[in-house]
């Protein structure tokens, strides 16, 4: 039986496929993060630079930056920020047909109070069925993938649409750190693929569902400047306090964990990866706060050491809307298990094509992370 290995100054290990560890014993994804650590230092004038920025590419316009909005407490926070430090955000939601009642109550006390009004994309529940059905039936891990590019996919249009050149992400990998790629990986030629070879809908013929192209990225890069930005990368955010203060401004609602605004994402992280794939998704967060200093090494690895709950009337909803049979779902949780490089995708072009890449995040038209996660294999 094979050791696991254990970083030393985070709680990753080697169960992720593609971590490697320094002669120190620490991993890959604790030099990421120290490299986005000096590029996005803690900084109120990093963020005003950033918002003035926005503020003179969306002038004259009647809004000047696109921000989703899930209910969450990441999304729910960004929003609240860019409102106080002046933006003006269309807000944009996306219903795959999973969300949870007090997601729903975070999105509207938000928009009430902030006065906006939201743009909501509601997916036909028997096209998203069916991409969520292709991917439990192909055994990945990334069954969540379809909504993360929709949502990408979404932001984009509507920049596109009302040429406003500003993405306001949620993202901190101070808090959530970067999950790896054989954890959850997406891009449209993926998709595609999945679906086209276990689902009973083509894929071009899916229609509610957005989507984006590489030419579409190249376009919007070049052509339309539109730019994706995390302001929460430049603050010191803690959950309590902002927890505190998203209660006290907007009425906000805490769901329990991570993601679990949703309910087919609550499924996901709770039962589906760990039961079939082993995969604990905490460890990614966890491991963030330890870098960061919020929590201890010691405090993560106790957290970690109980078994992730879940709600057995979640599972059983997930499964019957799916349409699987309890009988079915039990029977390929147990097949074996496969992975994104099994399909054709996105990565071999985009490594192909790493310098030019490389530059465009230096001109920061893309994020750095997605360079360092993507793309640099460290040791």
């Amino acid at each position: 039986m094979e050791t696991i290995k254990r970083c030393n100054r985070c709680v990753l290990d080697s169960t992720v496929e593609d971590n490697t560890f320094d002669s120190d014993g620490v991993c890959k994804y604790c030099h990421i993060h120290d490299e986005l650590e000096r590029s996005h230092p803690v900084s109120e004038f990093q963020v005003e630079k950033l918002i003035n920025r926005i503020k003179d590419a969306g002038r004259h316009k009647k809004y000047d930056c696109v921000c989703g909005l899930s209910g969450g407490r990441d999304s729910s926070y960004t929003l609240l920020k860019a409102v106080e430090y002046g933006l003006r955000p269309l807000v944009v939601s996306v219903d795959n047909g999973w969300g949870t009642s007090i997601a729903d109550a975070n999105i509207k006390n938000a928009c009430d109070i902030l006065k906006l009004e939201p743009i909501t994309i509601k997916f036909d529940w028997n096209e998203y069925r069916d991409l969520q059905r292709s991917f439990f039936i192909a055994g990945v891990p990334d069954v969540d993938s379809p909504t993360d590019l929709a949502i990408y996919a979404a932001l984009h249009q509507l920049a596109r649409q009302y040429k406003i050149r500003y993405i306001l992400n949620g993202h901190s990998f101070r808090t959530e750190g970067s999950s790896p790629i054989s954890w959850s990986y997406f891009d449209p030629v993926y998709i595609k693929n999945v679906q086209n070879e276990f689902g009973t809908i083509r894929y071009d013929k899916i229609r509610s569902i957005p989507t984006i192209t590489c030419r579409d990225l190249i376009v919007d890069t070049f052509i339309h400047r539109i730019k994706e930005v995390r302001i929460l990368e430049f603050m010191d955010y803690r959950k309590k306090d902002v927890d505190k203060e998203l209660k006290e401004k907007l009425k906000w609602q805490d769901y329990g964990g991570h993601h679990q605004e949703n309910k087919f994402t609550h499924f996901i992280q709770s039962y589906y990866l760990p039961v079939k794939f082993n995969i604990d998704k905490r460890k990614t967060e966890l491991s963030a706060q330890i870098r960061s200093g919020h929590i201890t090494r010691k405090e993560a690895l106790k957290i970690i050491g109980q078994p992730y709950s879940f709600d057995q009337e979640i599972v059983d909803e997930v499964t019957a809307r799916l349409g699987f049979s309890p009988q079915l779902f039990q029977s390929m949780m147990q097949e074996k298990k496969h992975s994104h490089r099994e399909f054709k995708t996105l990565l071999s072009f985009y490594r192909l094509f790493r310098f030019p890449i490389y530059l465009v995040v230096r001109m920061k038209l893309l994020p750095q992370i997605l360079y360092l996660k993507y793309l640099i294999i460290i040791f």
